[in-house]
């Protein structure tokens, strides 16, 4: 019977919690920014053959929902615990809470998965299923990096939020966390060539990008370039680094089974390291100039 009680309140709050992320304004600010961002694209195509479209479309995304999301969540862990504190004894457990917060996700989720679907649709109306001139690489593989450069962005912002904002108290937290998060992410790109090989450890990167003709460092007769790697471990990585950033924030509870929660993380943990070296490893193996953007 305890257990229908607590499976009620945690479906009431998670809807609360979902409904709240709907009424925030940053929300729907971002989303707007990255809808923005799609018609630029749609209305004034790049057809020069290169993956641009694929790479903008990706930022767009991640930033309009993802980093805006970080802002969200935060915020939202704040009322929450204030909500908390003023019911006192009859508030919900901080467990219980942060489960709802993190089903809130679900919006920023379905928002980023509708716009990776119209960024899919929208090229194949455009005249190419998606914009893949690489010898030898599936339009699955294009696919694949898409997807976690948007949709896993969307739910990792507002992950990252809610872990941070479970640990750390301090006005400024998310404009930090995004200042932060945008200044790692454009050394991670992949323009690099010391980073290229291993920026799949960080939570967004590129795929393709410019580079010089022979594929090893920027400047001189640029071309644009498919990176080394696999995006379909790439993506299992993410969500787990995802599952690893609710578990830590369920084990801020000092009531929840901290012994239990520690030994998924673990578990969690070693399946992202994995993943890691698996991107790392397989997939494409050497950086694929486009012939046709020379």
């Amino acid at each position: 019977m305890n257990d229908v009680v607590t499976a009620s309140l945690l479906g009431s709050l998670a809807q609360r919690e979902m409904r709240n992320y709907l009424k925030s304004r940053l929300f729907w600010v971002g989303l707007a920014l990255a809808v923005l961002g799609f018609a630029q694209q749609f209305f004034f195509p790049d057809k020069s053959g290169t993956d641009f479209g694929a790479v903008w479309l990706g930022l767009a995304i991640a930033a309009g929902i993802g980093v805006f999301g970080i802002g969200v969540m935060t915020a939202m862990v704040r009322r929450s615990d204030r909500l908390a504190a003023a019911a006192g004894a009859a508030a919900a457990s901080e467990q219980d809470r942060t489960l709802a917060l993190a089903s809130a996700v679900a919006v920023p989720a379905t928002a980023g998965l509708v716009l990776w679907v119209v960024e899919v649709v929208g090229f194949s109306v455009q005249g190419y299923d998606v914009p893949n001139a690489y010898d030898g690489v599936s339009d699955a593989h294009i696919l694949a990096f898409t997807f976690g450069q948007g949709v896993m962005a969307s739910i990792g912002g507002p992950v990252l939020g809610l872990v941070a904002a479970r640990y750390l108290r301090f006005r400024g937290l998310a404009a930090l966390l995004s200042v932060v998060m945008i200044i790692v992410t454009i050394l991670m790109q992949g323009i690099f060539a010391s980073t290229r090989s291993w920026r799949v450890v960080w939570v967004w990167t590129q795929w393709a990008g410019p580079t010089g003709l022979d594929g090893d460092a920027t400047g001189g007769d640029a071309a644009f370039s498919l990176f080394p790697g696999s995006p379909y471990f790439w993506v299992l990585y993410l969500a787990a680094m995802c599952t690893l950033g609710v578990l830590a924030a369920l084990h801020h509870d000092p009531e929840s089974d901290g012994v239990a929660i520690r030994k998924a993380m673990v578990v969690v943990a070693a399946l992202a390291a994995v993943f890691a070296v698996l991107s790392i490893g397989l997939g494409v193996d050497a950086v694929i100039v486009n012939p046709v953007a020379l």
